[in-house]
């Protein structure tokens, strides 16, 4: 089995073998990830087609400095859902506070479930406030004026907040 980053490198050069195998690998995921943020299964089908649509034709915007092809693959789902959600003026339709607070469940697999449980053990680190600031801002997809109006914060207090939340969490992950 091929190491994920070797994919997005063939993946690079147009090698539609090697999307065929990120697609077996994390279509299932992607699928799971849209449906859990739009509530709508045809809808999450359509934003799984676009994913790999969009993966095959910006391979080269993947850069390995800044996260694995996972999140990479996680993240294009993920910004397709709520571009999704936006045009209908919606928001994400999530489970439970489980969901948001990352509540390992049983049914992710090893590789989501370690990722789960490190971004759990970070978000911990932070104080009750910034974790609500993370979890509006990543899990909800909320604006950074979404999220101020909603706490009746300046808008810089909330950019400001975020920004040194991610940053203690980004310390808490290279301490390992």
């Amino acid at each position: 089995m091929t190491d994920e980053p070797v994919l997005m490198l063939r993946l690079r050069h147009g090698d539609e073998d090697a999307l065929a195998e990120l697609y077996a690998r994390l279509g299932g995921h992607v699928y799971a990830l849209a449906w859990r943020l739009l509530g709508d299964r045809e809808e999450a089908q359509e934003v799984l087609q676009d994913t790999f649509d969009r993966l095959y034709r910006r391979a080269h915007q993947y850069r390995p400095e800044l996260g694995s092809p996972r999140a990479f693959v996680y993240t294009v789902a993920r910004n397709e859902a709520l571009s999704r959600l936006r045009a209908r003026g919606a928001r994400p339709v999530l489970g439970s506070e489980a969901d948001l607070s990352g509540e390992v469940s049983q049914a992710c697999a090893a590789p989501d479930l370690d990722t789960r449980v490190v971004v759990q053990v970070a978000l911990g680190h932070l104080t009750e406030q910034d974790r609500a600031l993370i979890r509006e801002s990543f899990f909800l997809g909320l604006s950074h004026g979404e999220i101020a109006a909603a706490h009746a914060l300046p808008l810089g207090t909330v950019k400001t907040r975020v920004r040194r939340a991610l940053a203690r969490m980004r310390r808490t992950l290279e301490r390992g």
